[in-house]
C-alpha cells in the first residue's frame, strides 16, 4: 500500500450507470468538486499499524530475539512488552484498509490501468528493499539463521517467493503475497465497468469461497485456499464494504455484508489466536478480538464521513513513509539493534533504531520511490 492509494478519492459517481445513480440518489454523495479529497485519517491509521508491527518485532516477541538483544524483551521492556506483543495485529488493520483503498483506487479504471497502478505503487520501493535486505544479510549477518541463497534473493524480486518456495529476504514480505492474491482476484470485478452491484456481489461470493476453502477434509482445489485465505479474505471484504458505505452511504445490504465479514473474521481470528498461543505468544483471545473490532469501528467512523474535518497535513507526509518503513524495518532494524545495543542500552537502542528507520524510509520515498515511479510511468 502506498500513500497515494489511500488518500486519493475519485469523483463521487464516476463509472456509475444513470439508473444506478438514480437508484442510490438518496445516499450521501462524496464531495462533488473535481479536486480529490485527502483521507488524512486513513493515513494516520496506517502509521499506527506500521509502528505497531515495528514494536511487535522489536519488543513484543519473547522467543526468537536472543541473538539480537541477548535477552528476552519481556524483561528488557517490561511495561512496553505487554502492549507490543499485540502489535502483530497491525497487519489486520492494514488488510482492512487495503480492501477500502483498492476498491477506491480501482473505481473507474480498466484492468490494465489497475495493474499498472498496482505495479507502480508496489515494486520500486520493494525492489530497493530486497537489495538492502541482501546487503544486510551479507554484511551484518544473523549468525543464528541461514543466509538466503542467491537464487532465493533473485526470486524475491518477483514477489512470488511464496508459491515458488523461496525464502523471504525480509520476513515481513509474507503479507505482500496475500495482497497480490487480493489484487488478482479483484480483477474479476473490473472485467466490466465497476459498479456498486458488481462489487457487492463480489464481496459475498469471495466470502463464501473462503468459507468453503476452510472445510475439513479440503475441497480438492488448493487454488481456493491460495486466493481466498482464512481471515485475510474477510478483512479485505470488510474494507470493501466500508468503502461502499463511504461512497454510497450505509444501507441494510452493506450492514449485512460488513456484519457477515466480521462474523467470519472473528471465527478465523479466534482459531489463529489459539494456534499462536500454542506457539508461546501468550495473548488474550478476547482482547485480540476487541482490538481488531476496534479497527472496524475506527474505519467505520471514516466511512460515515465523521472524520472528514481531520485535515492534519503532516499525516500525509507520515503516511508516505509507511510502505518503505514496513519493507525496511525488520532485517535492517535487527542489524541496527545488534550494532547499537552494546553501546547504548535497550531503550536508547530502540529509540535510535526507530528514528534511523524513519529517516531512511523518508529518503527511500523521496529519492527512490518517487523518481522511480515518474521514470516508469513515462515508459509503461
Amino acid at each position: 500500500m502506498s500513500r497515494n492509494d489511500v488518500v486519493q478519492v475519485t469523483s463521487p459517481r464516476e463509472a456509475e450507470a444513470p439508473d444506478e445513480i438514480k437508484k442510490r440518489s438518496a445516499s450521501p454523495a462524496l464531495p462533488s468538486n473535481k479536486a480529490p479529497a485527502r483521507l488524512y485519517a486513513l493515513d494516520g491509521l496506517r502509521v499506527v499499524a506500521a509502528l505497531a508491527v515495528l514494536l511487535f518485532h522489536f519488543a513484543g516477541i519473547d522467543k526468537a530475539t536472543d541473538v539480537n538483544w541477548g535477552e528476552n524483551p519481556r524483561y528488557l521492556f517490561p511495561e512496553l512488552f505487554h502492549f507490543a506483543k499485540y502489535g502483530s495485529y497491525g497487519v489486520q488493520l492494514f488488510f482492512i484498509i487495503s480492501g477500502f483503498v483498492i476498491c477506491l483506487s480501482a473505481w473507474g479504471r480498466t484492468p490494465g490501468q489497475f495493474i499498472k497502478a498496482r505495479f507502480l505503487r508496489l515494486f520500486p520501493a520493494y525492489w530497493f528493499s530486497v537489495i538492502v535486505g541482501v546487503l544486510v544479510w551479507r554484511l551484518i549477518p544473523d549468525s543464528e539463521r541461514k543466509i538466503p541463497t542467491i537464487s532465493d534473493s533473485l526470486t524475491n524480486l518477483t514477489m512470488f517467493q511464496v508459491p515458488m518456495n523461496a525464502v523471504h529476504v525480509v520476513g515481513a514480505y509474507w503479507t505482500l503475497w496475500i495482497e497480490l492474491c487480493f489484487y488478482l482476484v479483484f480483477l474479476f470485478v473490473l472485467i466490466k465497468p465497476i459498479s456498486y452491484n458488481r462489487v457487492y456481489i463480489f464481496g459475498w461470493a469471495w466470502l463464501l469461497v473462503s468459507v468453503i476453502a476452510q472445510q475439513k477434509g479440503g475441497t480438492g482445489l488448493p487454488v481456493l485456499t491460495t486466493f481466498a485465505q482464512p481471515m485475510s479474505t474477510a478483512l479485505f471484504v470488510s474494507g470493501i464494504a466500508l468503502y461502499l458505505i463511504y461512497r454510497f452511504g450505509p444501507d441494510l445490504k452493506l450492514w449485512l455484508l460488513l456484519g457477515g465479514s466480521w462474523l467470519i473474521m472473528q471465527s478465523d481470528l479466534m482459531q489463529h489466536a489459539q494456534i499462536t498461543n500454542k506457539q508461546g505468544f501468550d495473548r488474550n483471545p478476547l482482547l485480540i478480538l476487541a482490538l481488531v473490532t476496534s479497527f472496524y469501528l475506527l474505519i467505520l467512523v471514516i466511512a460515515l464521513h465523521k472524520a472528514d474535518r481531520l485535515n492534519w497535513r503532516w499525516l500525509s507526509t507520515a503516511g508516505a513513509l509507511v510502505y518503505p518503513l514496513y519493507l525496511l524495518h525488520e532485517e535492517l532494524g535487527w542489524a541496527i539493534i545488534r550494532t547499537l545495543y552494546g553501546h547504548l542500552g535497550a531503550w536508547a537502542t530502540l529509540a535510535a533504531t526507530t528514528g534511523i528507520l524513519l529517516v531512511l524510509s523518508w529518503l527511500v520515498h523521496r529519492f527512490v520511490e518517487q523518481p522511480s515511479v515518474r521514470w516508469l510511468k513515462k515508459r509503461l
